[in-house]
């Protein structure tokens, strides 16, 4: 039974992810849009900052979104947009105030490209480097797909949860590919809620558990 079970998950899988996301990916590049990766080495960012740009929108995120109650009240930011591939995906979803920051100014340049040309003009991008960023104040979600190493991610973790202490709100963290799971739960301000399994990366939503956020 287990066997069949795991079957059943790699065949959905790669429905979803493998044909379904291709498919997605050759649809944004008839439209013009960039959604290649590029490699640390080639932006000519220090390894302990920052991470590679890879795509990570399409039809896994689209499934997460679907269970998240977004509305016109919410307000997402992309923690390390690269080129703005997420983004693509989460302005199809409800969100009164879109946003994404980056270290790279080159990736920016892409990201506002893409956008405009998908006809998310709205969406707001900047640069920003997250170990230092700390104006998440506005925001109700967040997503993260590994966009730095471990101490980056500390510091950055450390800036969310000061956020939601002096803000206090519901906070929802999306992070796909959670390498530093336990940093986002240290202090035990976010718990984790789902994590889903579907992608070839895990994804993981969270949330802000503390008292003032209920």
């Amino acid at each position: 039974m287990a066997s069949a079970v795991g079957v059943r998950q790699l065949v959905r899988y790669w429905v979803r992810e493998v044909l379904g996301g291709a498919a997605h990916r050759r649809r944004l590049r008839r439209l013009g849009i960039d959604v290649d990766s590029v490699p640390l080495s080639r932006l000519g960012l220090d390894p302990r900052r920052a991470h590679n740009h890879a795509y990570s929108g399409g039809p896994d995120l689209e499934r997460v979104l679907r269970d998240l109650p977004i509305g016109p009240d919410d307000a997402v930011l992309d923690v390390g947009c690269g080129k703005g591939g997420a983004l693509l995906t989460l302005a199809r979803f409800p969100f009164g105030v879109l946003a994404g920051f980056d270290l790279s100014q080159e990736m920016l340049d892409v990201a506002r490209r893409n956008l405009d040309l998908a006809g998310f003009a709205r969406v707001e991008l900047f640069a920003a480097d997250a170990a230092v960023f700390d104006d998440y104040d506005r925001f109700t979600y967040l997503y993260m797909y590994n966009p730095f190493p471990r101490d980056v991610m500390r510091q950055a973790v450390e800036a969310m949860e000061e956020s939601v202490r002096r803000v206090p709100r519901c906070l929802t963290v999306i992070y796909k590919n959670p390498l530093f799971h336990d940093e986002i739960v240290r202090n035990g301000l976010f718990v984790e809620l789902r994590r889903y399994e579907h992608s070839g990366h895990p994804i993981v939503v969270y949330r802000s558990a503390s008292p003032a956020a209920e």
